[in-house]
């Protein structure tokens, strides 16, 4: 059986695969690996890992012409920037959001890809969902909240309306399954022999007792999103069947190690969390943070790639992946851009404008400090 890891030591970014009887530290490296990137479960995050291990070891990315393959349509390799049937050319990652079709994905992805995905609870993703699109979904828009909504959800929801697959059954419909379809055991079975099938490893970004709480008194949701709440239940037991054969001590060890890491970077790199206040989509707010500045450069320019947001940092691997030829010349001139900063570059928020390597590290050196938003 296979086990994602990741070295609790080092920079922590080096994604690798093992036989769960090895100890962690003899994990040999996998560097074709696709990782479905499903909504509203922390996947932005995993996102960023992906992007920092395979820069990191200039790995080859399956990028998407606008951040999304082709999203909410299903995935075609047509999207991907730069790929042709003619040259056949293979990727070492894929990550970016898609609807998933397996035989598409199988078309510029090695065999020997490890294909993995994460799920959350569907209550607390369904809720979060709610808060994030309130005003890109018609039918959460209708309703006075979440609990009007889930009280009655016919009475908001039509299923032909703009982006209503953000309000139901959202992870069902981003395995590439019909959201809408009406709760069938059989189906789901289906569904989720088929998911098994085309992955190695299901994470999940909750843990099981906190979301046994969460679920206790929530069955509205859990009847709006049958579909999801199935998916759930079927690899939350699976989950903990591998947490089971890793052996509950070594987890536990492997955990603490990872979080003392975790708040060793975070104290590192980080002054201060923003609240929100200023950076909203939806009724959500987005914190920010205020980077330490006074570090070495290396260390800051680590720091600043942690915290990129999934625009920022495709852009990055796009510029990498696809310099600008011509007469452009090396070290380009300020730009104004909403997506920054590209490979080298900074970013000064207020103004958007983007700087050379060079005139970012001086103005980091003269203590200008930077707040980027999560």
């Amino acid at each position: 059986m296979l086990a994602l890891c990741e070295h609790v030591l080092d920079e922590r970014e080096t994604l690798m695969m093992s036989d769960e009887k090895q100890s962690p530290r003899s994990c040999q490296p996998k560097t074709n690996v696709m990782f479905l990137k499903t909504h509203k479960t922390a996947s932005s995050t995993i996102l960023n890992l992906l992007c920092r291990f395979g820069d990191k070891h200039n790995l080859t990315f399956a990028l998407p012409t606008n951040y999304r393959f082709g999203y909410p349509e299903f995935f075609s390799s047509r999207s991907i920037k730069g790929f042709s049937q003619q040259n056949g050319r293979l990727y070492n990652i894929m990550c970016h959001h898609m609807r998933f079709r397996r035989p598409e994905v199988q078309k510029v992805m090695p065999a020997d890809t490890f294909y993995f995905t994460i799920l959350r609870n569907p209550v607390t993703l369904a809720e979060s969902s709610y808060t994030y699109n309130t005003f890109l979904v018609p039918s959460f828009h209708r309703s006075a909240s979440f609990v009007n909504f889930i009280a009655n959800p016919w009475k908001y929801y039509q299923p032909k309306l703009q982006n209503s697959y953000l309000a139901r059954n959202l992870l069902w419909f981003d395995f590439g399954f019909d959201h809408n379809a009406n709760f069938s055991l059989q189906e789901a079975q289906i569904g989720v022999a088929e998911i098994q099938q085309s992955f190695n490893l299901i994470l999940l970004a909750d843990y099981f007792d906190q979301s046994m709480v969460l679920l206790r008194d929530e069955d509205q949701v859990k009847q709006w999103n049958a579909m999801d709440w199935y998916l759930y239940q079927r690899f939350n037991k699976t989950f903990w069947q591998r947490v089971e054969s890793f052996g509950k001590s070594r987890m536990d060890q492997e955990v603490a190690s990872l979080q003392a890491r975790r708040k060793e970077l975070e104290n590192l790199c980080i002054l201060q969390v923003r609240n929100g206040e200023q950076n909203k989509i939806g009724q959500a707010r987005i914190l920010g943070y205020d980077l330490n500045l006074n570090l070495s450069l290396p260390d800051k320019e680590r720091c600043l790639r942690m915290i990129l947001t999934e625009h920022q940092y495709t852009d990055l691997l796009d510029k990498k992946q696809f310099p600008r030829t011509g007469s452009v010349p090396k070290q380009l001139v300020a730009k104004r851009s909403r997506q920054a900063p590209i490979q080298g570059l900074g970013v000064n928020k207020r103004s958007r404008v983007i700087w050379p390597l060079g005139r970012f590290k001086k103005k980091l050196l003269r203590g200008q400090g930077q707040h980027t938003p999560h």
